[in-house]
């Protein structure tokens, strides 16, 4: 079986996605930026119109008079920020009857410091995201996000990277592969990765080390009382393998390989369990720059998963795969992308899913202050079931979402925006669909 989906549609965290990556040369810009985006993890594909996740800037990109101007600190330059959003929401509780509406209101800080150096780069980045609830408190969390990035550059076409973060989260209660409690179940997440890269004339190789924890705290449920969530804390390590050949300024093909092992502290599950194991990802394809103005990348993906435990069924399947960059005109840009994981669960009568996940994004600048947006987003979990898994067991998830929103430059300092989306999960566990619209107010202030 083959999954679409898209899992954590996490924090409430507001608009564009952004850092687009600065390349040398103009006429690989294309090739280069397509490539770049296969090789990024899958949580990058997952998020968000309206849920960019805390490390990304709230705004895609300002327009040239509107950009803030930071403020210098020695060799880095600082841009400190705040966001102050509301945001309504029909369905609080992401149910299928007895929807409940509730007003929350958002307040966002972050500072971004960006080295100026000739040679070598260092970038940190602090956000935040404090919500209140109007009317349902015991939801209300505060998360965090912290930042390292950088890289060392040891020739002219060699360099370092590396990048360490700590993140302390919550799940939002459209999660379907976790039991949720009463209040946000809430865990934390340490990363760290190394890679080097070089590149030989037309040939470029590169490799790379990631390690992932997360450590999860146990809710409460109003029925069963504390969940014990201590058999979801796990490391995951991941060892990349990436090339590329150039034939032209506007062609290439690459390769890319992930090799990943899974350990979980408990050795089993609250179901008995032993869900560790080892897993691998395949991409091959083509990146080419079609026009001055479209980039594109396509290719094939095979994943694979198995797991210590003989009784959980392996998970494997072949994908296809793209990213699109199209610059329509000189004031309108599409992006869109398709992309596809393996994921974990603990739910009891399967031993993970496949996810896939679709996006389209348009933004538009109406005035030279004014900026539209709208997104579509579909998303599938194929889950691998057990053998006597029951007919009302979860075996796939859907998910549909759409939104438009629109932001308003008043001045390099300040500005507001709004926006609407409307999200739909459907299910094979009867009962267990739901629909939620939500609009959101924010003021943005950044030096």
């Amino acid at each position: 079986m083959y999954n679409p989906g898209s899992a954590r549609f996490a924090a409430l965290v507001k608009h564009f996605l952004g850092n687009l990556m600065s390349i040398r040369k103009a006429k690989q810009l294309g090739v280069i930026s397509c490539m770049a985006s296969l090789f990024m993890s899958a949580s990058v594909f997952a998020q968000y119109y309206d849920s960019p996740g805390l490390g990304q800037k709230p705004v895609a990109g300002h327009p040239q008079d509107y950009k803030p101007l930071g403020v210098r600190a020695g060799g880095f330059m600082l841009h400190p920020g705040v966001q102050l959003a509301a945001e309504y929401t029909d369905n609080a509780f992401f149910t299928n009857f007895g929807q409940q509406n509730d007003t929350i209101f958002h307040v966002r800080p972050y500072i971004t410091a960006q080295s100026t150096w000739s040679r070598h780069s260092l970038n940190i980045r602090l956000a935040a995201d404090i919500a209140r609830y109007n009317d349902f408190g015991f939801r209300d969390y505060e998360d965090y996000f912290a930042q390292v990035s950088g890289k060392l550059d040891v020739k002219n076409r060699s360099y370092f990277s590396y990048s360490a973060d700590y993140m302390n989260l919550h799940e939002g209660l459209n999660v379907r592969d976790s039991e949720q409690g009463f209040e946000p179940t809430r865990y934390d997440l340490y990363g760290l990765r190394v890679g080097y890269d070089h590149t030989f004339n037309r040939l470029s190789l590169g490799a790379a080390y990631a390690w992932r924890r997360m450590d999860f705290d146990d809710a409460v449920s109003i029925l069963d009382g504390v969940i014990d969530n201590q058999d979801r804390d796990r490391d995951v390590g991941t060892l990349s393998l990436n090339g590329s050949y150039q034939f032209s300024t506007n062609m290439a093909v690459f390769v890319a390989y992930d090799l990943n092992s899974v350990d979980y502290d408990q050795a089993f599950d609250r179901n008995g369990y032993a869900r560790g194991g080892e897993g691998s990802q395949f991409n091959a394809g083509l990146s080419r720059q079609i026009t001055g103005k479209l980039d594109a990348s396509v290719f094939a993906s095979y994943n694979e998963r198995s797991f210590d435990d003989p009784r959980l069924e392996d998970i494997s399947g072949w994908a296809g795969g793209a990213d699109l960059r199209w610059k329509a005109t000189a004031l309108t840009t599409v992006t869109g992308s398709i992309s596809s994981s393996i994921e974990d669960t603990t739910t009891q009568w399967a031993s993970g899913y496949l996810r896939t996940l679709y996006q389209l994004r348009i933004d538009h600048e109406l005035l030279r202050f004014v900026q539209v947006s709208g997104y579509l987003g579909y998303s599938d979990n194929d889950y691998q079931l057990l053998e006597g898994a029951p007919p009302d067991a979860r075996s796939n998830d859907t998910i549909f979402r759409a939104g438009v929103g629109a932001n308003w430059f008043i001045n390099r300092y300040l500005f507001l925006s709004a926006s609407y989306d409307y999200e739909k999960f459907d299910s094979s566990v009867p009962g267990d669909g739901f629909e939620v619209n939500r609009v959101w107010l924010q003021l943005g202030i950044e030096r």
